[in-house]
């Protein structure tokens, strides 16, 4: 965080850190407690249990009791229901260091990962919470008494901030604690001020503690945050005005990974000894595949690797699995980020499972039981993820490296849309890693241009009718695709699994372009990839200059949205959320949406449950859905901020990013939920509804594909084509074929049994032709020819006849291509079936194999006379 009311206090006079470096780096590390990761872990818990604190273990990085969050991304998360009810929580006064994780949504540090010193997706945060056990006087009392004197951290370096009006905090600092004036600096409400979010809530003041890190350069980077003490005495209402909280309460945070490079003397995080055994770890694995390890090369790739080694392993061990969606896909993003990091050091294998050890070592015997616990599974699902990516990878690479080596892109050392949208599209590249790549490069991708001018066209079709006129705020031209951005823009492409729109623009001078793709190049952008309409050409290029004259930025265009296209995405959206709901109602319990597909036809919606639906599930969850349809309730569309809508019961998907103001589709006593889509004005819309499948999709999640109003209809009426068809193919009508079928199947299973019958007698019944034989080794061998009308059932049973029948000869029977050799394995113990079968392919070709008494093989074609049985027979079959 910026803290630019720092600016100036380095006229105070401080020793000189290079002062006590010139001491010798032995003798500056004694001026501090150099205490382990493990060691301050255990000092912070240790000191507030003394203090009559209740120590409680980290809770998961899934926080199931706050539907906003991604993840557990502080300290005091868990604690929310507490605070805001501090009357009912089991302690008052609670120490933790809790697994948090910022990666991903609102808070999200994954892309300054290993390019700073501080920066993590994985910390660990320390803290100390009270529900009405203290005041702001005794937190402050017991955070400074920890630095000072447990930790032993000289207190000329370190400084307070409190908030500007804060005058009980500031007296206490100064008359209690002893710091002049000039060590507690004021600011004002948007630095030293907390509340849960922009809505009602609990709220209040804060101090925070710095350490001074003597570093000669400015300010922002010599002043290190390492506490933050949060006064909770107010609540705010939701008209912005404050009162004062009966049961004040108290929220602290100090990062772990913070305080260890202080008491360690390290200028970054990633040089603390917890980083350093992962990091040693990474060089005994490029030691092991006789790979360089250049210093300067290595450190951002090696400090990426450490960090999303912690982060996956810990959100695997907390149950998180790599999807395509939520917090999967922020999994996968940091599997593939490491993995991408790895191959960046040579490392061309899976490797993550092999640093697992290491990882462990880093956290010491006793902290996070869940990471050794759980190691087998969270192995297998880090190197189930990285043998995915790594051959996506290679093939993303490889196209990206004809890029960098193609004279056509060299000169702008643009990577052309087409490119990435291809890497994406085709090969499941990310979009970001394909920029990063770009800017290692030296080049950019395309819409970097748009991105720096601020380009974010605003959707307008969520009340669109007809037409609309608008102007043209980029155009991004290649040899393959145009793509245009409008200023208010009707075409849908946000996505939340529902398809884009389709339809057409019309330029000044006429000409119609088809909108074959709408979609978001970076955050809350639109573009279109647009054609000529009848276009037919291979690329752009080939098309005549004059004809873009229309689409020039500031131009007016008019926009056509395909509105039957529009109807069927919107129908079947809505049907989605109301299937969503069904299946919490039917199933009885929180099925979790694992990814969904909405389109102007049909629909297909994945959730986690760990078994197939039942027939009698389905057709009540069907039912269900139909009913709320006749039901003709009108689907209420508001915008709210994003506490308020949650408070409301609206559910939340992780599927998209939020923003302060959210939209809530909310159909009145079925279904509530945030939603960027377009839906319908009444459930009437969506009537009929059909399940067509259901299945499973992975472990523990399954897949249903249903279809709505009119798709269905005309699903129906095909289907009942088909069966109307097949009625009358069999001399009946859809109403009497039913039981005209089931006459059907028991004339079938009659005329089975018959055969079953006379196929039974025909097993022991004598040949028809009587077997050629030949004699090896003073043993018959029987050539049997079968009928070819018999099957491979009947030739099994009648070889089992032969041998037990006529135990003295070796019986081969043929039919069409397929071979038995069948034999009494007490009259002949020391020749194997199986054995006899082989050398005789081995003569003729074909495979085959079996058992001692009893071998079946495919020999090649027999009926045009290219093989012959009979002259393959020689003694040494019997070897």
């Amino acid at each position: 965080m910026r803290r630019p009311f720092l600016t100036g206090i380095l006229s105070v006079n401080l020793p000189k850190r290079d002062k006590l470096l010139s001491l010798g780096e032995a003798r500056y590390r004694r001026y501090f407690k150099n205490l382990s990761s493990i060691e301050i872990r255990e000092r912070f818990m240790d000191y507030f249990a003394k203090q009559e604190h209740k120590k409680l273990p980290s809770s998961s990085l899934i926080p199931h009791n706050d539907k906003t969050l991604l993840f557990t991304n502080a300290g005091m998360v868990p604690f929310k229901e507490n605070f805001l009810k501090p009357d009912t929580a089991p302690f008052k006064k609670v120490v933790t260091i809790q697994k948090c994780m910022r990666a991903g949504g609102k808070h999200n540090d994954l892309d300054n990962v290993g390019h700073t010193p501080r920066h993590h997706t994985f910390f660990e945060m320390m803290g100390c919470f009270s529900f009405g056990g203290y005041t702001k006087e005794t937190v402050i009392r017991l955070a400074w008494n920890f630095l000072t004197e447990v930790l032993e951290l000289p207190e000329k370096r370190l400084r307070v901030s409190v908030l500007n009006t804060d005058e009980q905090s500031y007296n206490f600092w100064k008359n209690e604690m002893g710091l002049s004036s000039e060590k507690i600096i004021r600011c004002d409400e948007k630095d030293n001020f907390w509340s849960m979010g922009d809505g009602e809530g609990p709220c209040g003041p804060c101090t925070e503690i710095f350490w001074d890190t003597q570093r000669d350069t400015d300010d922002e980077d010599r002043w290190l945050e390492i506490w933050n003490l949060v006064f909770m005495e107010f609540y705010r209402k939701s008209d912005g005005t404050l009162e004062k909280l009966p049961t004040p309460c108290i929220d602290t945070g100090m990062g772990m990974e913070r305080l260890a490079s202080v008491l360690q003397c390290k200028e970054s995080n990633f040089e603390i000894d917890s980083f350093v055994t992962i990091s040693n770890g990474i060089k005994e694995l490029m030691k092991k595949h006789r790979l360089s390890d250049d210093v300067a090369l290595s450190a951002i790739n090696k400090n990426i690797i450490a960090d999303h080694l912690r982060a996956s392993a810990f959100l695997i061990s907390d149950g998180v699995v790599p999807s395509n969606i939520g917090r999967g896909y922020v999994l996968r993003r940091i599997i593939r980020r490491a993995v991408r990091a790895g191959r960046q050091l040579g490392l061309r294998e899976p490797f993550l499972a092999e640093l697992y050890p290491y990882l462990i070592d880093s956290l010491g015997p006793e902290a996070y039981p869940e990471i050794r616990e759980r190691e087998k599974t969270v192995k297998l699902v880090m190197e189930q993820e990285e043998k995915i990516f790594l051959n996506t990878l290679e093939k993303g690479l490889s196209l990206l490296e004809n890029v960098f080596h193609n004279p056509e892109y060299t000169q702008q050392m643009k990577i052309p849309g087409e490119i990435a949208f291809q890497l994406y599209d085709t090969h499941g590249f990310p979009v970001d890693l394909t920029e990063l790549i770009a800017r290692e490069k030296g080049w950019s991708a395309r819409f970097t241009e748009w991105k720096a001018q601020n380009i974010v066209p605003t959707f307008t079709g969520y009340s669109l009718h007809g037409s609309q006129d608008c102007k043209v705020l980029g155009v991004s031209l290649s040899d393959k695709d145009l793509v245009i951005a409008l200023d208010d823009c009707p075409f849908y492409g946000l996505g939340g699994g529902q398809v884009a729109d389709k339809g057409y623009i019309q330029s000044s001078d006429g000409q119609k372009w088809e909108v074959i793709d709408v979609f978001q190049p970076y955050e809350k952008s639109l573009a279109l990839r647009i054609r000529p309409e009848g276009y037919e050409a291979q690329n752009i290029a080939d098309l005549d200059p004059s004809i873009l004259d229309g689409l020039k930025v500031g131009e007016s265009v008019k926009a056509v949205v395909d509105d039957s296209h529009r109807k069927g995405a919107a129908v079947h959206h809505t049907a989605t959320h109301l299937l969503n709901a069904a299946l919490k109602n039917v199933l009885k319990k929180e099925v979790m949406q694992a990814g969904s597909l909405v389109e102007s036809s049909r629909l297909r919606f994945d959730f986690t449950h760990g078994k197939p639906l039942s027939p009698n599930q389905v057709e009540l969850i069907e039912e269900w859905v139909n009913q709320a349809a006749l039901s003709s309730t009108k689907v209420v569309t508001k915008e709210l901020p994003l506490q308020e809508a949650i408070a409301s019961g609206a559910v939340a998907s992780f599927a998209e990013k939020y923003g302060e103001t959210v939209r809530v589709i909310d159909i009145p006593e079925l279904s509530k939920e945030l939603c960027g889509g377009t839906h319908v004005h009444n459930t009437e819309s969506i009537y009929p509804f059909k399940i067509v499948s259901e299945g499973s999709v992975a472990a523990g999640t399954r897949r249903i594909e249903a279809i709505a109003g009119n798709a269905c209809v005309g699903w129906l009426r095909d289907q009942y084509g088909v069966f109307n068809r097949i009625a009358k193919g069999f001399k009946s009508t859809p109403a009497t074929f039913e039981a005209q079928l089931a006459k059907l199947v028991e004339q079938n299973k009659s005329l089975q049994r018959q055969v079953n019958f006379y196929s039974e007698k025909q097993v022991s019944a004598p040949d028809l032709t009587e077997p050629s034989v030949k004699m090896l080794q003073d043993i018959p061998i029987k050539i049997h020819e079968i009928d070819p009308e018999f099957d491979n059932q009947f030739i099994a049973k009648r070889a089992n006849f032969l041998k037990s029948s006529e135990p003295n000869a070796i019986h081969i029977l043929t039919s069409n291509n397929n071979i038995i050799v069948a034999l009494d394995k007490a009259q002949y113990p020391k020749i194997h079936a199986g054995k006899v079968l082989k050398n005789i392919l081995q003569k003729l070709g074909g495979k085959g194999g079996g058992q001692a008494e009893m071998a079946q093989g495919k020999l090649p074609d027999l009926s045009n006379g290219a093989v012959d049985l009979e002259s393959s027979l020689q003694e040494d079959i019997l070897q």
